[in-house]
């Protein structure tokens, strides 16, 4: 059998994954509106206004889920579940980190401590919660980490409205890390974005004995 083409296999990735996709580009189209009238710190500081108590609780857990850790935890679990779903999940994890901490050291853009660092007396941090002080901002990769285990997990699921849980859970992992003062709208777009396509382009290569059956 002939191996198919760049656009079968994008096809194929993408008929899987509409109902994650869609709703994503609804969300991304959202944040360019909101970011085309508001200026990077408009939306910082009003994000940074929403503080309550019970998010200073869930927040700070729910940002792991976009941690090394959980990569970990995650890619083992899946490998005992189904070793292709493992072994494609670590592939994607591996990869898209490499790509975001190359472009965490490329771009070197200030995190939101730094970048305000004259108007620290302004900012709300969460209590407990360790807040980087450094230029590897952009993007985030927790939100890569995220988005990645989001776009897997709704390649593979039959049910593909559990697609919409998935992209609540990362979007939710991206919120905290703005709710924590750890990165920018722009960090977590990106991270997002970054982790979406990048999967796609993962399963596409490292899933390739399974796209004859795919879509059937």
């Amino acid at each position: 059998m002939a191996q198919p083409t760049f656009a079968q296999r994008f096809l194929q990735v993408y008929l899987q994954l509409r109902m994650l996709i869609w709703p994503f580009i609804v969300l991304l189209v959202g944040v360019l509106l909101l970011r085309s009238f508001y200026g990077r710190e408009d939306i910082y500081f009003y994000i940074n206004r929403l503080h309550t108590s019970w998010g200073d609780w869930l927040f700070p857990r729910i940002t792991e889920l976009g941690s090394t850790a959980a990569c970990v935890v995650i890619s083992l679990l899946l490998f005992f579940i189904n070793r292709r779903m493992g072994t494609v999940m670590a592939a994607a994890y591996v990869f898209n980190s490499m790509v975001n901490f190359a472009l965490k050291f490329m771009v070197s853009f200030p995190r939101p401590r730094r970048y305000f660092a004259q108007r620290l007396h302004d900012i709300y941090f969460v209590p407990g919660v360790e807040v980087l002080d450094n230029f590897r901002s952009f993007p985030s990769g927790h939100s890569v980490c995220a988005f990645t285990a989001a776009t897997v997990l709704s390649y593979y699921v039959k049910n593909k409205y559990w697609s919409l849980l998935f992209l609540l859970l990362a979007a939710l992992v991206a919120y905290s890390r703005m709710y924590m003062s750890q990165h920018f709208l722009e960090d977590v777009t990106a991270g997002a974005t970054e982790g979406i396509l990048l999967t796609m382009l993962t399963v596409m290569y490292a899933d390739v004995t399974d796209f004859p059956d795919r879509g059937r």
